[in-house]
């Protein structure tokens, strides 16, 4: 049995393509040692090998493009991913408080308090935010055990550049994964082929989002990120080098809780804080809410929200987010 996900690649990949691919990968992704992760979260997130498959594609001169929960996704023409949410949310506006900040949670008079004084009771409490910081940061005297849970989650951070291009060039690819060394991201996004939309003129302009993890075991200089990133791009021939004098946008956000990491102490933190939070009528769902990165992607947490709603109006059973 491996005893974590270096072992576990190891032993599922052979040392050539760990060595070569996913060891540089996903130290990149994930910004942690692998010997700090899990493996047993694993399921459709990573591809295994499946040696008769891989043969008979080859003997075929076939391409293997089955694989995979997102192989083919719905994109809108206007607005990005968060316009399906907007357009939702207009549906029950009048239900909804937008700018407000909760600051602490009673679960004993089960209520929160806001930045700007304002409280609101609750009978159950659906939280979306970071699990830790609900615990550590925002609950009335959480007990001790419940806060060393806490602290046992790991979380990684993500800078995101934009940079826009004149000049468009012929690319099918909707994203692309680097584990080189030779730039800092491990992912880029061709987001002009997502939308026609997301750039003044798909004909003319290109746009390229990358994104780099960065934690305390592996950090990045965000003052000299952007520019590291270009040389990236132009090191893996994304950009030429010439085409340094066509850039004509950039944009970067740091997001500070991007994928809650899998780690080895995950799930006996999970099963000491979630059953404290639902004996007070919280639960906590969602990506960094659940802490599950396996089921943590748009459309599971959507349907986390789903299946909660029923479980509190109907009595029905989740499905998706179990202990």
């Amino acid at each position: 049995m491996p005893a974590n996900f270096q072992e576990w690649i190891d032993r599922v990949f052979g040392l050539g393509i760990a060595s070569l691919f996913m060891h540089p990968y996903n130290r990149k992704v994930w910004a942690v040692p692998l010997t700090q992760m899990s493996y047993q979260w694993i399921g459709e997130r990573v591809s295994v090998v499946d040696l008769e498959r891989v043969l008979k594609n080859i003997l075929l001169n076939l391409d293997d493009v089955s694989w995979g929960p997102n192989k083919t996704f719905k994109f809108p023409l206007y607005g990005g991913t968060g316009e399906i949410f907007k357009r939702l949310g207009k549906r029950v506006s009048d239900h909804i408080l937008i700018g407000q900040e909760a600051v602490r949670v009673d679960q004993v008079k089960k209520s929160v308090r806001l930045a700007n004084k304002e409280t609101i009771t609750y009978d159950f409490l659906l939280n979306t935010g970071p699990l830790d910081l609900l615990v550590l940061s925002m609950l009335e005297n959480a007990p001790e055990p419940v806060c060393r849970a806490a602290e046992d989650l790991t979380h990684n951070s993500v800078m995101i550049a934009g940079v826009g291009v004149k000049g468009a060039k012929p690319d099918k690819k909707c994203w692309m994964y680097f584990p080189e060394n030779d730039c800092p991201f491990y992912r880029v996004t061709n987001f002009h082929n997502y939308s026609p939309k997301n750039t003044p003129s798909p004909d003319r302009f290109r746009a390229l989002m990358t994104e780099t993890a960065f934690s305390r075991h592996a950090p990045v200089n965000q003052d000299t990120l952007m520019e590291e990133t270009i040389d990236g791009l132009v090191n893996v021939s994304l950009l030429e080098d010439g085409e340094r004098e066509q850039i004509v946008s950039r944009w970067e956000r740091r997001v500070d809780y991007a994928y809650p990491v899998p780690c080895l102490k995950r799930d006996s933190a999970l099963a000491t804080i979630q059953p404290y939070l639902e004996a007070a009528d919280i639960y906590s769902r969602g990506r960094f809410g659940g802490w599950k990165y396996e089921i943590g992607n748009m459309d599971h947490s959507l349907m986390q929200g789903v299946e909660w709603a029923e479980m509190m109006v109907q009595g029905k059973a989740e499905q998706i987010y179990t202990l």
